[in-house]
């Protein structure tokens, strides 16, 4: 038993050096609520969760599941949620409605390689649509209506030289509906993140368009937020979880399976799906000037009023 014990310790010791952190007695624990959406992209948070890295850094994490960053401003602002994850778009959609956020940490940034890309766009195997251009007139099924599909689409086609979206429309699809929706032709294509991506091959669909490398290599697609507020009242914190996403982003990156394996047992996910599916970069530079870009899209596409000044919209320790 003691020998069984003292082997647990050399494995905790190790862990936290992997993060560089030392090991010990843990800091008093701050309570701290983060809501995410249960995709991929949530890999990291809940490795640092259930690898004791915000315990060991004082703060007692509670993950809540939104579904989507839509739905988790309203509980950050409120207070339901101390920090919480939208995607780059709900994000500007916020500041442009004058709502008292900050972003705090990137999550995730895109890949540069199509055949790598986590997001695409699905067709049916017999479709139409066989160019990625001819999307400009297709009915495309989303989860995120006027949000990020929407963005990444235009710029994905707009960098295929295509410029008319007078044609394009979009129908709010969800689950196992959007792949049937497609091979019925009651949608045209269907835009999905993972593992929902590989479930639609499952399915028995194919990607026509990665919207994501072919939108923006490198850009960030989503951040943590928090409030002004609460980023007022608990500097400390804030500062906390951000050296721990980043220690936790860069562990992800170079352990992909474990990533994978938290987001199975966290989220309940399908094994094969999770392992069959790409994963996006997992970044800690906060992509000013690919925001700043993203902002300029949004005001064309009539998503947002006006670009904000992308200097001023994050927390400053």
């Amino acid at each position: 038993m003691a020998l069984l014990h003292f082997s647990r310790v050399i494995k905790v010791s190790l862990l936290l050096s992997a993060f560089g952190l030392a090991s010990g007695a843990r800091a008093e624990q701050t309570k701290v609520n983060v809501a995410i959406i249960p995709t991929l992209e949530a890999a990291p948070l809940v490795i640092a969760k259930e690898k004791g890295l915000f315990a060991h850094n004082g703060l007692d994490v509670t993950i809540q599941i939104g579904t989507s960053g839509a739905t988790i401003l309203p509980g950050v602002l409120s207070g339901q949620y101390d920090i919480g994850y939208a995607n780059v778009v709900s994000d500007l959609q916020a500041i442009d409605r004058k709502l008292p956020i900050l972003l705090i940490h990137a999550t995730y940034s895109h890949p540069t390689d199509a055949a790598s890309d986590p997001y695409k766009i699905y067709v049916a195997p017999d479709s139409k649509f066989t160019d990625p251009r001819q999307l400009a007139t297709a009915n495309i099924g989303t989860p995120y209506i006027n949000n990020i599909s929407e963005w990444t689409t235009k710029k994905a086609l707009e960098n295929l030289q295509v410029t008319d979206f007078s044609r394009l429309r979009w129908t709010k699809v969800s689950g196992e509906d959007a792949y049937s929706s497609v091979k019925s032709g009651t949608i045209d294509a269907v835009w999905l993140a993972q593992p929902a991506g590989a479930a639609a091959v499952k399915a028995g669909l194919k990607p026509l368009l990665a919207v994501n490398a072919g939108s923006m290599p490198g850009a960030v697609g989503g951040y943590f937020i928090t409030s002004q507020r609460y980023a007022l009242a608990n500097p400390e914190v804030i500062r906390r979880f951000n050296q721990v996403i980043s220690q936790a982003n860069d562990y992800v990156t170079q352990h992909q399976n474990e990533g994978r394996d938290a987001v199975i047992t966290h989220f309940h996910f399908d094994r094969d799906l999770v392992y069959a599916a790409p994963l996006n970069n997992f970044t800690n530079d906060p992509g000013i000037d690919n925001l700043r870009i993203i902002a300029n899209d949004l005001a064309r596409y009539g998503l947002i009023k006006k670009a904000p000044d992308v200097n001023s919209v994050f927390w400053r320790n």
